[in-house]
């Protein structure tokens, strides 16, 4: 059984009208939202590594995980802070959300976890503020670096809220460390202009991904397409527009790219220039899984 390591954030977000009228509340992270989707195929064994407070809505987060499948002993409960919670403004329970407020408060120091067991071939999935957060980069710079030199498979998710990190200056390093270390990169093209400030992801690969991770799988709303970059080569696929609105499909989508990933057992040194058929493939199984995942909302979602 092929095992994926997620690493990144646990919340809950609560949905409510553009009149203010609460709809309902569904976890949150795009990670682990992938780790959920992840562990509903008896493939893998999947692995969530994050923290969440030992408060309700932390507990609400532990039974959605485990409840799908993912295995939790990486979860870190503390006990100074609460859990986050992110409150979306959208019209409905299945659409993409269009405003956000956010509420945290975790503790000063980093979260104390034990790292799982990294072997050869095993997908290390990794993002969000998580990944760039001073708490606790240091711990998870070196946990990244034992998995690259195990020979897993590392797939960077590098957007995050800009309410989490208003100066993008103050963490530009640590993300060009992760695209450095990354085998993989995913992201959507409105990350893209957040972190580096050029929207075309054909360009914004060019002139600031290349150089540090050879292959990017952008996800574009807008456009309706998801993007394969693999040095002078890339790959479209299109994506209908039904399916751009709605809340689940871009967990979905990463959770296809690394299902595909790790069913096709590609390797570090096989994602540095992957061939079109297989960039074709990856892509591909990102809609697929974004369908089928915009399709069971009702699964993640609780009205209020």
């Amino acid at each position: 059984m092929k095992r994926i390591i997620c690493i990144g954030e646990c919340s809950l977000n609560i949905v409510v009208s553009p009149e203010g009228k609460p709809l309902g509340s569904m976890p949150g992270g795009r990670v682990a939202n992938t780790a959920a989707i992840l562990a509903d195929d008896d493939r893998f064994n999947v692995i969530m590594a994050s923290e969440v407070s030992a408060d309700p809505v932390g507990d609400i987060l532990m039974r959605h995980l485990e409840r799908s499948g993912v295995v939790t002993s990486s979860v870190d409960r503390f006990t100074e802070g609460r859990t986050a919670l992110n409150v979306f403004q959208a019209p409905d329970a299945a659409s993409a959300p269009t405003a956000v407020t956010r509420y945290e408060d975790y503790p000063e120091e980093a979260f104390d976890i034990v790292w799982p067991r990294v072997d050869e071939g095993d997908i290390v999935l990794f993002g969000g503020y998580y990944s760039i957060d001073r708490r606790m980069r240091q711990r998870m710079l070196k946990f990244l670096a034992n998995c690259a030199e195990r020979k897993a498979v590392l797939i960077y998710l590098p957007g995050f809220m800009p309410q989490q990190e208003p100066r993008i200056t103050r963490v530009m390093p640590a993300i060009l460390e992760n695209l450095e270390m990354a085998h993989i990169t995913v992201a959507r093209c409105s990350d893209l202009e957040l972190i580096f400030g050029v929207g075309d992801s054909s360009e914004c690969y060019r002139r600031h991904i290349d150089f540090y991770c050879r292959s990017l799988i952008t996800i574009d709303p807008e456009a309706r397409l998801m993007s394969y970059y693999a040095g002078a080569e890339h790959t479209d696929v299109p994506v209908s527009a039904d399916l751009c609105r709605t809340m689940m499909w871009n967990a979905g989508a990463v959770a296809g790219i690394v299902a595909e990933t790790a069913a096709a057992g590609l390797t570090p040194d096989g994602l540095d220039a992957p061939a079109e058929p297989v960039r074709r493939r990856i892509l591909e199984a990102a809609v697929r899984s974004a369908a089928s995942a915009a399709g069971t909302i009702t699964r993640h979602w609780q009205e209020i």
